[in-house]
């Protein structure tokens, strides 16, 4: 699908500048002079085209009570489909990559009720699919998560964000986790896309619209708006740069606030020996942009040494959880 100018500054602002409001596709339409339908027509199109993933929101899994990790692990290349069917059914993996690290080839995302049931699962995910070493980095802190695409410059691109050094628990905001789990599934595209929601849990739309302003304040919800397809709209490259300096934490606070092109930045922590804890996601249309990118993070945080590991293959395509 060829983008038009107007597809543009839709997809923008849907990425950008999704409101908090009952009706946000008639505030979006006022913005771009064009009338309600047309924006929800486009924007049903943009999905139909794949160029949207969807129109919604991601819930923090501490605030579902969860845990995370990024696992490094080596899968010979045998068995890599047996690795690939096997974690296409695991709805908690996520972000499954082979990636160019002279070892672990298979760099993915899971998450856990705790830790001894995430390094459960990790070891027979390892042990079915035949891999053989591999490093469980836990997520300690997420520092920035904003997958926004800046389509017309050919990079992810956002602002800085809070850093909340705790997230709260559905219990500790007195919400169901049910409700979490509702609004962490794609929006309806339809002139209120709240109200089913909001019938569901006996609350007034605009009631609702501010409860999910709090727990985006409160970091309990992130990357509010339309999620991207980049391969759809020219951003092809994807690469997971891994830091190494003095004050790893300093560091990682330092790029979160700094490094706008970057659309998570972890704090990861590790019960193996490993060096590099920071961890930011870079993506652009092509290499050039991402090593321009990774030089002014290594310029913010002082890093002793860092790697850059491109994206080979997506192994679970598709995935906006």
């Amino acid at each position: 699908m060829e983008l038009s100018d107007i597809d543009k500054r839709l997809v923008m602002e849907l990425e950008y500048h999704f409101p908090f409001s009952e009706r946000p596709f008639n505030e979006i339409a006022e913005r771009l002079e064009i009338k309600e339908e047309e924006v929800i027509n486009k924007t049903k199109e943009l999905l139909g085209n794949e160029i949207i993933k969807r129109v919604g929101m991601y819930v923090n899994f501490r605030a579902k009570g969860m845990e995370g990790a990024l696992i490094a692990t080596e899968i010979p290349i045998e068995n890599l489909e047996k690795y690939r069917k096997l974690t296409l059914a695991i709805k908690e993996l996520t972000h499954n990559y082979i990636r160019n690290h002279p070892k672990y080839n298979v760099w993915f995302v899971l998450k856990a009720e705790n830790k001894d049931k995430l390094r459960e699962e990790v070891e027979k995910i390892i042990k079915e699919s035949g891999g053989k070493d591999y490093v469980i980095l836990y997520s300690k802190k997420t520092l920035k998560l904003s997958v926004k695409y800046d389509i017309i410059r050919g990079v992810s691109y956002s602002e800085p964000e809070e850093i909340h050094e705790k997230i709260p628990t559905a219990e500790e905001l007195g919400i169901s986790k049910e409700l979490l789990k509702d609004l962490s599934l794609p929006l309806q595209i339809t002139e209120r896309p709240f109200k089913q929601i909001a019938e569901k849990y006996n609350m007034k739309e605009s009631e609702l619209v501010e409860l999910i302003k709090e727990l985006r304040e409160k970091g309990v919800i992130k990357d509010y708006g339309a999620t991207i397809n980049g391969e759809k709209v020219g951003i092809r490259e994807n690469a997971m740069m891994l830091l190494n300096s003095e004050d790893i934490e300093s560091s990682c606070y330092n790029l979160a606030k700094n490094l706008k092109e970057a659309t998570h930045v972890v704090l990861r922590e590790s019960d193996k020996k490993w060096d590099y804890l920071c961890y930011a996601m870079i993506h652009a249309a092509n290499k050039k942009i991402i090593f321009d990118v990774a030089k002014k993070g290594i310029e913010i945080t002082k890093a002793k040494s860092y790697m850059l590991l491109f994206s080979l293959d997506n192994l679970k395509p598709g995935i906006v959880i």
